[in-house]
């Protein structure tokens, strides 16, 4: 023979173009409608765990925050009793009084 062929070369080829003919006859669908859907809902579902991750950061950040004077006391005045708030008042209209009143 002129050439020279490994064997059980001619049967891997033969086996290739049976393969080949295979296809040909009957194409392979690229993707089921059902694939279709598994891909977008897993996408959704990986869309859905990136913004509740970023939301909650978010949340966590602002929780930490410091709050300012005037938050705090509108915080401690919405939990305090209607005679505390009284007497917070009565004070800061004698002491205000007396603050306007005396030479500094």
């Amino acid at each position: 023979m002129p050439y020279k062929v490994e064997e059980g070369a001619i049967e891997r080829a033969k086996y290739r173009a049976k393969m080949a003919v295979r296809e040909a006859a009957h194409p392979a669908e690229s993707r089921t409608p059902k694939s279709q859907w598994r891909w977008a809902s897993a996408v959704a579902v990986v869309a859905l765990l990136v913004v509740g991750a970023i939301g909650f950061a978010k949340f966590i950040e602002s929780s930490r925050k410091p709050l300012s004077p005037m938050e705090e006391l509108i915080a401690a005045m919405q939990s305090a009793p209607d005679e505390v708030i009284t007497e917070w008042t009565a004070d800061v209209v004698y002491y205000g009084e007396s603050d306007i009143n005396s030479p500094m």
